[in-house]
């Protein structure tokens, strides 16, 4: 749809989803932010560096990934 001030050209085919590439952007940016959960959290557990850093709760930590 356009506005009555736009002096946009209607398209002469129909414009369509590209909703395949959509879903796998998806599961590549949702595989990505798991994966660097899993790693944040892998490190809390089996390191000293947030010890060292500050000494905040877990669920602390995990909120501040998440932000």
């Amino acid at each position: 749809m356009t506005i009555s001030k736009d002096r946009v050209k209607p398209s002469p085919t129909p414009d369509s989803w590209k909703l395949p590439e959509i879903f796998a952007t998806g599961v590549v940016i949702g595989t990505y932010l798991a994966l660097v959960t899993v790693l944040f959290y892998w490190a809390i557990v089996e390191t000293t560096f947030f010890e060292v850093q500050k000494s905040l709760p877990l669920f602390q930590l995990v909120y501040l990934d998440l932000k």
